[in-house]
């Protein structure tokens, strides 16, 4: 296997095309097909199959897929630390953040980052587990900014940066706005992040930890603005940390449900791959981070305060 068709393997999975894959690699069509053809010939296997809808990996080309992406990006890892040991900072840093973290610090540590490493391309995805996670696997996130994992040790590397508690949020004026108890809540629709982890079992933790039944209807979401949107026109409920609950309802019309019940704390660090260094770009950036949390408190506007106010800063 050579780098040049891994790399077209990739590319054929991230675009769906040969020609899609040929215009990411800045190569002909042509070239993209022999590399496939080569590694397949090698291999001995079939890893890509044409449909209708364009070009799909078979089972053993997403087997490969795992381990190409990985390969492919410790590669270009290795060309941006040569490229800084020469003095010339530049390609691209991918960096998954959690909703609140953006809202609060992503602007501010941006604005630094830029300063520093102007010639670095920046990539952002939503912070949630189901889209972080793998992608850290695969290589082709460097780093999340979010919470680990709920209920079982991580499998990533972590610097702790808060520690938060959760609470139930509907929208103002909802039915159960006052209720003091989750289970004058089991009857309603919960919107829950699903978390790949554990198999979308968290959010069943939570009742029966206050020994309480599953709700009867839970439903999944890997959008914040999905779920603003749903909880702003329904009467669906669900589980935000405090951060975001100060952040969010009073420009979305929301508010906290005060059940009585301690929810779990959620914990937000900078997530990476373990045993492996981070890039120059990386460490930079988690440095502007930190210092735009640790930026002093005279800044804060009200809002900003009333954040500060409901998390514990563990740097």
């Amino acid at each position: 296997m050579k780098i040049h068709q891994l790399r077209a393997l990739v590319a054929v999975a991230d675009t769906g095309s040969v020609r899609g894959a040929a215009r990411m690699l800045n190569a002909s069509p042509a070239a993209v097909t022999q590399s496939l053809q080569q590694i397949e010939g090698d291999l001995r296997l079939q890893l890509v199959a044409r449909t209708p809808l364009g070009v799909t990996l078979t089972p053993d080309g997403l087997t490969l897929l795992a381990h190409a992406r990985l390969i492919v990006g410790q590669i270009a890892r290795a060309h941006q630390a040569v490229d800084t040991l020469r003095g010339e900072t530049r390609g691209r840093l991918s960096i998954a953040v959690t909703a609140w973290v953006a809202m609060a610090f992503l602007p501010d540590a941006v604005l630094r980052f830029r300063q520093r490493m102007p010639e670095v391309q920046l990539e952002f995805f939503e912070g949630l587990l189901a889209i972080a996670n793998p992608r850290l696997r695969d290589g082709s996130l460097d780093i999340y900014i979010g919470r680990q994992t709920p209920g079982e040790a991580s499998a990533f590397a972590c610097k702790p940066l808060f520690s938060s508690t959760r609470a139930v949020v509907a929208r103002q004026g909802h039915p159960h706005a006052e209720s003091r108890a989750l289970e004058e809540l089991l009857d309603l629709d919960w919107l829950v992040a699903l978390d790949p982890e554990t198999e979308g079992l968290a959010p069943y933790k939570m009742f029966a930890q206050h020994g309480l039944p599953t709700p009867r209807s839970i439903h999944f979401l890997h959008s914040l603005t999905v779920a603003v949107a749903l909880l702003q026109k329904t009467d669906m409920v669900s589980i935000f940390p405090w951060p975001l609950v100060e952040l969010c309802a009073p420009h979305e019309s929301l508010c906290a449900i005060p059940v009585r019940e301690q929810l779990d704390d959620s914990m937000v660090g900078v997530i990476s791959r373990p045993g492996e260094p981070l890039s120059a770009a990386a460490e930079c950036f988690v440095q502007c981070l930190t210092e735009t949390i640790r930026r002093p408190a005279s800044t804060y506007t009200p809002e900003m305060r009333r954040v500060m106010n409901s998390v514990d800063v563990l740097i």
